[in-house]
């Protein structure tokens, strides 16, 4: 196993710990990881117990308008939605709300960071693997799903992982109709893309190939069931050139931190917020 191979942290267990979900739960996922357990399409989910919009806002103080806005844009569920654009500093919040949020739409996403995957290859295969549902375990030799280093036989493998994802969660999506389920709070047929870290590739895209690959994803797929999300610590218009002819995400903006936030934040799940505010003075 190459060191560009053992850097792929296995999404799942990622995500486990990014959510406040049981070990329970955490376990479970060690184990599909592990090849233990086939993965499903369930796998795509964010773990943990569901959890409501009040009680997101509540988790994060001072963000209450960016979740507001971001559920008004990927809007009711199998809404086609524009690429969003997440950016702000360091430490604001935006991979934590995005990976609660979905937690809390139900809906299946597909996540990797550009700090693990830190160049094209290792990149292009998280995703596909994900897609694919499959977990690199000592059981296939931590082999990935497809070898994908030129960004045509990403697109292709893409488009046809993606295929092979939506077409899955409609037939599970027709099986609760057939079966008089109600849909209210299901998963939907919607599969959303997230790049974290976004800034990160012009670290190791020196041909600037990747960047508008990236950019050009909503345009090259023509797939509506397809969202896209990236999380940066830049603004888009470092990004931006006037030559690369994509849709432009929609920007959202999360600022610093205000004291008053900050303080909320060290509040929070103490047994003696009063005791504990005066060693805040």
């Amino acid at each position: 196993m190459d060191q560009e191979e053992a850097a792929q942290i296995p999404r799942r267990t990622t995500r486990s710990l990014a959510s406040s979900s049981a070990s329970t739960s955490n376990n479970a996922s060690s184990a599909k990881v592990n090849g233990l357990e086939p993965l499903t399409i369930n796998d795509l989910l964010v773990g943990g117990d569901p959890i409501s919009l009040d009680e997101l806002i509540s988790n994060f103080p001072g963000r209450s308008s960016q979740i507001n806005e971001i559920v008004r844009l990927l809007g009711p569920l199998n809404t086609p939605v524009l690429p969003l654009f997440v950016y702000g500093g360091s430490s604001t919040g935006k991979t934590s709300i995005i990976l609660q949020l979905f937690r809390h739409l139900n809906r299946p996403l597909v996540y990797s960071s550009c700090r693990t995957c830190y160049n094209q290859r290792i990149l292009f295969e998280s995703v596909i693997n994900q897609l694919h549902l499959h977990g690199r375990s000592a059981a296939n030799g931590y082999s990935n799903a497809k070898r994908c280093e030129r960004p045509s036989d990403f697109i292709n493998f893409l488009r046809e992982a993606l295929t092979d994802a939506i077409n899955n969660l409609k037939e599970k999506s027709e099986k609760l109709v057939s079966g008089k389920t109600t849909l209210q709070g299901g998963i939907g047929y919607m599969i959303y893309l997230v790049v974290d870290n976004f800034q990160l590739v012009r670290e190791w895209d020196k041909s600037s190939i990747i960047l508008p690959l990236l950019y050009n994803l909503y345009d090259l797929l023509k797939m509506p069931e397809v969202g896209l999300i990236f999380i940066s610590n830049t603004s888009p218009d470092t990004f931006y050139s006037s030559n690369m002819g994509y849709v432009e995400p929609i920007p959202v903006y999360f600022p610093d931190y205000t004291d008053a936030d900050i303080r909320k934040i060290l509040l929070r799940n103490q047994a003696d917020s009063k005791l504990y505010s005066s060693f805040l003075e």
